[in-house]
């Protein structure tokens, strides 16, 4: 089965913006931004002689975890929408074929094969389809570029069916017999 998309600007800001809050590491950063922002604001001020004065070094520190991410957030988005270009093969049209032994994907910049064995995730999100292929790299297929709803959903089966075999097939050989 095979698909052709056109990745714009705006998919990769909703795709992030829709991957973010699911993601463990987001809120892993905003733990340790407070932590650090706490440290400073103790040794700064010293440490709190009331409650009154702990409860706002926890505020200001909770705020200042999620001041930090969202500055974190904005360079982020906007390093990866400065170097992202249908040059490098990110932005422009996409062809995708979904192949018994993995996934396929033709740019203008690049041809390559990531096996279904070696993808970590296959996920429908919203209007898209996410492959993840490491820890912070996806193919995304947008829902627009099919001509209808099924074959979306036709795509996003078949993908998920080759991904679980491989998986299985994966597991099965790992167990001693």
């Amino acid at each position: 089965m095979k698909v052709t998309t056109n990745i714009g600007k705006l998919d990769l800001i909703k795709f992030n913006l829709s991957v973010l809050p699911k993601m463990r590491s987001t809120y892993i950063t905003i733990l340790v931004i407070a932590s650090l922002t706490f440290i400073y604001i103790t040794w700064s001020k010293g440490l709190p002689e009331n409650s009154r004065e702990l409860v706002i070094h926890l505020v200001s520190s909770a705020i200042g975890g999620l001041l930090g991410m969202f500055f974190g957030i904005v360079f982020n988005m906007t390093t990866i929408l400065l170097m992202s270009s249908a040059k490098n093969g990110v932005l422009g049209e996409h062809t995708y074929t979904l192949l018994p032994e993995g996934l396929i994907e033709t740019t203008s910049a690049n041809e390559s094969l990531n096996k279904w064995h070696g993808v970590v995730s296959v996920k429908p999100a919203g209007s898209y389809l996410l492959i993840q292929v490491a820890a912070c790299l996806f193919h995304v297929i947008p829902k627009r570029s099919f001509d209808s709803s099924e074959q979306f959903e036709e795509f996003t089966s078949q993908a998920i069916a080759h991904w679980q075999q491989a998986h299985n097939t994966a597991n099965n050989q790992a167990q001693p017999s």
